[in-house]
């Protein structure tokens, strides 16, 4: 489509047209970037300029290019959008490519609108800005003196973090994201192994360019798309791709293999293919003894043995292991005199037994059986033969056993997750990935999983207690309301919208919501319906109607991505680079729509003027006075960077305002191999690669649920349907083409957009379905009902049905025209899901169980 004027009218046919060149694109084992490039030159020649920007359709931040025609008035027809050649996070999914199609679509939120019937009902009149800001203010500050601070509750899904610039300076703990029922399991999981600081999102990836072999686990290449297209280029030199997904992802359309498994037992696959890596001898010992924890003791009650189990005055801090032949010796972390860990307190000649099962004696003289961590995990992972593993997952045995070939010889990696929400079993699953990848000895090394590289830019923002100008404050006494519940929680909103019915821990009253789809996000959409009618105050900030507008008392129109600036570090690349996003659009005519922290900023400043001085804001009447503000935080940013990096480096100064100049990034540090945890030591309690989690120990709740090393479950998520029945396991998943809270409104979706039931051939013929027939897909937990078309494929496995996020399935009332009914086709997986959250973490799982009646007519 890049290469034609988008046209609001397009037909049917053109859409489908780039809808199977999107899909194709997506299939092929390379994108050549040529091709872009020479039709970006050949506008500049005709007068077009272009302006960097960073899609925030997803999380990715890909970059693309706004191409501009220069003397017109912005319009769908003056405006393309093509990825950024050479981008380290080049994008052009279907969901970039359709951004003019939000930018100025009939159903963007123009005017501040009041809620004038019940909550859910969405019945609204709009009002002037005056009017909803100052009753707004009033209701907040009203709350906040009746209940305190910690009443109120933000959250949104930009990784800016909008809207903690109320939460914070208002003194609450709350701004909480909903990481939950995103990517929260991954995050967990990585922590466990990996420890603090290697846990984030994008921190820890696989080296897509240089790798050989990739086992996606319920990855959907979807999303980043720059990691897509960085792995078609491995492709296109020979990689081999095996997907591993009780549905056939957009990933496996082209030459890359999919291998159907039943849902909720991906854990017992991975303790599979590990227990045949020990069974053909292909597991990397060597990496095991040295740079995992593997080797270290372990007493009876599942705890490590340390130095202060065999001396009076021992360290708890440094792990025994012997050679096998009598002799102990201690590991630890070394520290520098900030307790920052810079290396390892080992003999680095000494080497460890991992297969020891001896007896030691304590300090107080007693003797105590001890095991190393390897042992335990053999001895769990034993019983998981390819044929055991078969009779779980579905799938064969000479399966099993090939993949674990593959994956040793080729030097595999297994991809850690997106959208990593699944069947309340995932913290054990992502922790057992990332155990496996260390078996296989792959860590920070070319073509393995790798520590990506940094580029050490910090813009100045908002924090709790702390302003974007060095100010300080007294944060609200109550911890974050979800880390009560769950006190390793990376955001599980729904603990405060419990609250907001129950006042336990402590009551919620208000809730601001940022340009979030909650309905798309929260698992057990019912619950969340209800809930929300509980809270005193609910604002929704957003671009388009999305389905919480419904329950909102106040919906405010808010700027779109293409009508904003911002700088930050380019996420999910290898090497750190920095970005600049620079649109220099700005909303449709007859739009109101301001920049988020504006309005969130001018609520508090109506409420509580003193505490938005606390980040340095006083009033900006117009968009003009309140970018001035605002982006010289990115300026002041960017400008100590410089300064840093021309001190490091003359001259570098000037490289990287070229750069940001000419292209919109500049790639700040290479990726060096290697390092973590060869030279640097990871985050964990022992600095190592923890394939037996040191963490469990640090909180007895832990272990009331958890093993330190993952035990495979069934999903504790949901009713396990009956087999050979009418009732189905119901996957959701993602694709690269329309599964997005903006996107799924978009004139393209309604043809390229999947809103049907995916039905495996076999069991529509048991249940006598046809293809595309009506039926009616009931909860079994939940005992919701609704109805959608079936289509009946190979693509799903037996025993399940899927159905995309994001698609369809909207129940909004009243603020979706008669031209936009299509968004309502189809089904909302979460309004199936139970909300099961994993204990501890917090994480919610999105799968549930359904039964599939036909619809008599």
């Amino acid at each position: 489509m890049c290469n034609k004027i988008v046209d609001l009218s397009v037909s049917r046919r053109t859409l489908m047209k780039g809808g199977a060149a999107a899909a194709a694109v997506a299939a092929a084992p390379a994108i050549h970037n040529w091709a872009f490039a020479e039709q970006i030159q050949k506008l500049e020649k005709e007068g077009w300029t272009k302006h960097p920007v960073a899609c925030t359709m997803c999380g990715a931040y890909c970059g693309i290019l706004a191409m501009r025609k220069e003397g017109e008035p912005i319009s769908e027809k003056t405006v393309r959008i093509f990825p950024n050649p050479g981008h380290p996070q080049r994008g052009y999914c279907g969901r970039s490519a359709a951004a003019m199609w939000v930018w100025n679509h009939p159903l963007r939120l123009r005017k501040p609108l009041k809620r004038i019937g019940e909550k859910g009902e969405g019945q609204f009149k709009e009002v002037t800005w005056e009017e909803a800001l100052n009753d707004i203010a009033a209701r907040l500050k009203d709350i906040v003196q009746k209940n305190g601070e910690s009443s109120v509750v933000s959250t949104s899904h930009s990784f800016q973090g909008f809207a903690k610039w109320l939460t914070f300076p208002l003194g609450s703990p709350n701004n909480i994201g909903h990481q939950s029922s995103c990517n929260a399991a991954g995050i967990s999981g990585r922590h466990l192994v990996f420890g603090k600081g290697y846990d984030g999102a994008g921190k820890l990836e696989p080296d897509y360019a240089n790798l050989r072999y990739i086992l996606l686990i319920g990855r959907s290449m979807g999303a980043a798309m720059g990691a897509l297209h960085t792995l078609n280029e491995a492709r296109a030199r020979g990689a081999k791709v095996v997907s591993i997904d009780p549905r056939m992802p957009d990933m496996a359309y082209g030459d890359a293999e999919w291998v159907p498994i039943r849902p909720a037992t991906d854990t017992a696959l991975v303790s599979g293919l590990i227990n045949e890596m020990l069974a053909q001898g292909t597991a990397d010992l060597a990496f095991i003894e040295k740079h995992t924890n593997g080797a270290y003791l372990i007493k009876e009650n599942g705890a490590p043995l340390t130095q202060a189990d065999l001396l009076s005055n021992g360290s708890k801090s440094l792990y025994v292991v012997t050679d096998g032949k009598g002799n102990l010796a201690f590991r630890g972390v070394k520290k520098d005199d900030k307790g920052v860990a810079v290396g390892f307190d080992e003999d680095p000649s000494f080497r460890a037994d991992l297969n020891a099962n001896i007896s030691v004696k304590l300090a107080d003289g007693t003797e105590c059986p001890v095991k190393t961590a390897f042992v335990l995990i053999k001895e769990e992972l034993a019983k998981f033969t390819p044929e055991k593993t078969e009779e779980i997952t579905g799938i064969p045995a000479a399966k099993i056993r090939l993949i674990a070939k593959e994956f040793a010889n080729f030097k595999g990696v297994i991809d850690d997750g997106w959208y990593s929400a699944k069947n309340g079993t995932d913290v054990q699953l992502y922790q057992l990935i990332c155990i496996a990848n260390a078996f296989n000895g792959n860590i920070d090394v070319k073509g393995g999983l790798v520590v990506t590289a940094g580029a050490a830019l910090k813009i100045p923002s908002v924090a709790a207690g702390k302003g974007p100008n060095g100010e300080t404050w007294k944060m609200a006494p109550e911890k974050r309301i979800d880390k009560i519940i769950y006190p390793d929680a990376e955001g599980t909103f729904k603990v405060a919208l419990e609250a907001a019915v129950t006042g336990k821990p402590y009551p919620i009253k208000a809730a601001f919501f940022v340009g979030t789809t909650m309905f798309q996000r929260e698992a057990n959409s019912q619950e969340l319906a209800d809930n929300l009618k509980k809270l005193e105050l609910c604002v929704v900030q957003d671009v388009l109607p999305q389905e919480i507008v419904d329950y909102a008392d106040y919906v405010l129109p808010a700027t779109y991505f293409l009508e904003r600036k911002e700088m930050s570090t380019v996420k999910w690349a290898l090497n750190g680079s920095i970005y600049l996003s620079d649109p220099q659009i700005e909303p449709p005519k007859g739009c109101e729509a301001r920049h988020d922290v504006w309005i969130l900023l001018e609520i508090l400043r109506r409420a509580f003027p003193e505490r938005a001085e606390r980040v340095g804001y006083k009033e900006c009447k117009t968009a003009e006075e309140f970018n001035k503000y605002f982006d010289a935080f990115t300026q002041r940013g960017f400008d100590q960077f410089l300064d840093n990096c021309d001190k490091a480096k003359p001259g570098w100064k000037a490289q990287i305002q070229e750069d940001i100049a000419t292209k919109g990034w500049s790639t700040i540090t290479k990726k060096v191999y290697g390092i973590y945890p060869y030279k640097k030591p990871f985050g964990t309690p022992s600095g190592k690669l923890e394939i037996y989690s040191f963490k469990l120990f640090s909180d007895p709740g832990f272990l009331k649920s958890f093993t330190p090393f993952p035990v495979y479950k069934p999903s504790p998520a949901y009713t396990a349907p009956k087999p050979n029945s009418n009732e189905f396991v119901l996957v959701s998943g993602k694709n690269c083409n329309s599964c997005s809270g903006l996107n799924m409104f978009t004139e393209p979706t309604r043809y390229l957009g999947d809103r049907t039931v995916w039905m495996n051939i076999d069991d529509a013929a048991r249940l006598g379905i046809k293809d595309q027939e009506i039926v009616e897909i009931e909860g079994l937990d939940t005992k919701v009902k609704a109805t959608a078309p079936v289509t009946v494929t190979r693509k799903v496995i037996p025993g399940s049905v899927f159905a995309f996020g994001f698609s369809g399935g909207i129940r909004t009332k009243n603020l979706i025209n008669p031209e936009y009914q299509f968004v309502k086709e189809g089904i909302n997986t979460h309004w199936y899901a139970t909300g099961y959250a994993e204990p501890m973490f917090g994480n919610v799982a999105n799968n549930s169980s359904v039964r599939i009646n036909k619809v008599r007519g």
